[in-house]
């Protein structure tokens, strides 16, 4: 029996005042997290992949399957501070499309 891996799109918008990030931060604080969390088998079994990522406007989509939705949430709500500086990581929107994740992250 084959099984399908279904995957979820986060639309996430980083909330920060002092200035902003580039993406290769955002993604090593994330893994770091997930790691430590969940292990190495955790984070590989997550299917984690930074889809997009615009550093104007400070936003992006995460990819992930959709058993581990639950924990990449977990782990943006843990994340409070990258390079030293503090910060919250929003989940604002879950898609199973990504063409809705990107019309999403349009509009906002």
């Amino acid at each position: 029996m084959v099984t399908i891996t279904r995957d979820r799109y986060v639309v996430i918008t980083i909330i920060a005042k002092e200035t902003s990030f580039n993406l290769q931060a955002i993604k090593t604080k994330v893994w770091q997290t997930y790691q430590k969390i969940y292990g190495i088998s955790g984070s590989s079994s997550a299917g984690l992949y930074f889809e997009h990522f615009d550093e104007n406007l400070q936003s992006g989509i995460i990819r992930c399957s959709h058993d581990s939705l639950s924990s990449l949430l977990t782990i943006l709500a843990l994340i409070t501070r990258i390079d030293d500086k503090n910060v919250l990581l929003h989940p604002s929107y879950v898609s199973g499309v990504i063409n809705k994740a990107k019309k999403y992250l349009s509009k906002s």
